[in-house]
């Protein structure tokens, strides 16, 4: 068998034909199809290291065609292809076994790692298959032998477990493309699920929280707002205030989240990312939604992730308002500490430092952030920074670090902030 073999499945003829040849002058192995049925009738001849396959073809869905190609050949990497950012898709699609999911037109260097992996993937079953059997038939041979063979068993073992690694860095990936498909049904919302995920984990980490929550924090917040991708655009979008009806079907997304994330097949240690992500509209108060749960009732993780979503909601531009002062931000989640938050989670925010914040503030655009800025903003956490915004005056080495942090946050200082240098005025050397 050639373990450099590809089947490329695309009805799209300009498009299976372009990708074919890229990946032939690459020097894959590549058999094409234009139809599930060829697929099929493929797998049925011959054998792949890796499948690239559209989900919407004319004779039979591409999760139909990826189920029959797993039970022909379960050691075989599929990878699926669309044009659609389809949520149920996608999780049908990695539950049934697909290694990734690419949003076409995909990327052609991601595309050959991809089919790079598959085919290294391969290459190991088989030399693993070999290598059982001759350390059957050498069981009785040299003591010397033996070792030698086992060394090549445990270095096998290693890769096999760095390949897994790299299985999983897919599953994320494929995760992190669905919470910027959600993200981007609304431009001024874009990436709003990665910055609640950062701010989510910056704040576990000062409360000291396990390896394996922060897994969970990382999965939950990148699909918190999963469940919006069943609510109407036009009020995602809208400019000004929502009426009754709009925002209760805007509260319905925190039940869709729960019961689109119950489809995936989470291991056991992750299986309540569904609970966490759809309870982080609840209000330690009980006033929340969707189920009114109060303090203890919430996962303690969807408390954390509360914190971080209104954090970034009231510091961004939304369709009905711009983002608020910094300061006036940050006291609104102090005053809603008991209320609409756990106190230990906004205790632990304040906690964070600014340089921190600054970084997350401006994911889309970090190029932009100057080394040197980080440096004076480190030195100040949240808390501190906040103590130094409500301050009557300040030194001008204080003004410079607010003025540092406004770079990023609104782009100049604000006027509130001119003229409020205390002590006497710096008499210039020259003049004098």
């Amino acid at each position: 068998m050639s373990t450099n073999r590809i089947l490329l499945v695309d009805d799209n003829d300009g498009q299976r034909i372009t990708l074919g040849s890229i990946l032939k002058r690459a020097g894959f192995d590549v058999t094409s199809a234009n139809c599930g049925q060829a697929a099929i009738t493929a797998a049925d001849h011959e054998k792949f290291a890796g499948v690239l396959l559209d989900i919407k073809m004319p004779d039979m869905t591409g999760i139909e065609v990826l189920k029959i190609i797993k039970e022909k050949q379960p050691e075989t990497m599929v990878i699926m292809m669309t044009g659609f950012s389809e949520t149920d898709f996608a999780i049908d699609a990695l539950n049934n076994g697909a290694t990734a999911f690419l949003l076409k037109p995909a990327n052609i260097e991601q595309v050959k790692m991809l089919v790079n992996q598959a085919i290294e993937r391969q290459r190991l079953i088989e030399e693993n298959q070999d290598m059982s059997v001759a350390l059957q038939e050498w069981a009785q041979e040299l003591e010397k032998k033996v070792e030698e063979r086992t060394a090549m068993l445990r270095e096998a073992n290693r890769t096999t477990l760095d390949l897994y690694e790299d299985l999983k860095k897919n599953f994320d990936s494929s995760l992190e493309i669905l919470s910027i498909a959600i993200d981007q049904r609304d431009k001024l919302t874009a990436s709003h699920s990665f910055r609640v995920t950062e701010y989510s984990l910056e704040i576990a980490k000062q409360l000291n929280m396990e390896p394996n929550d922060l897994e969970k924090l990382r999965y939950a917040g990148l699909l918190h707002d999963l469940g919006k991708v069943e609510v109407d655009k036009k009020i995602l979008c809208k400019d000004g205030s929502l009426s009754k009806e709009e925002y209760n079907d805007i509260q319905q997304h925190a039940l869709g989240t729960g019961e689109l994330l119950s489809k995936f097949k989470f291991k056991h240690e992750l299986n309540d990312v569904p609970l966490i992500a759809s309870s982080h509209h609840e209000r330690f108060d009980g006033m929340g939604y969707p189920k009114k749960l109060k303090g203890n009732e919430i996962p303690f993780l969807s408390r954390i992730l509360s914190v971080a979503d209104v954090l970034d909601a009231i510091t961004s531009t939304r369709h009905y308002r711009t983002a608020m002062v910094v300061t006036e931000a940050l006291s609104a989640i102090k005053r809603e500490a008991g209320g609409h938050f756990d106190p230990k989670c906004v205790d632990a925010l304040f906690q964070i430092k600014t340089s921190e914040f600054v970084k997350i503030h401006m994911a889309d655009n970090i190029h932009q952030i100057n080394s040197d800025d980080l440096v004076v903003l480190m030195s100040y956490t949240l808390q501190q920074f906040y103590e130094l915004l409500r301050q009557d005056d300040y030194s001008r080495e204080e003004l410079d670090v607010i003025r540092r942090f406004h770079l990023y946050y609104q782009g100049v200082l604000p006027p509130k902030f001119e003229g409020k240098i205390k002590g006497p005025p710096q008499i210039d050397a020259e003049a004098a």
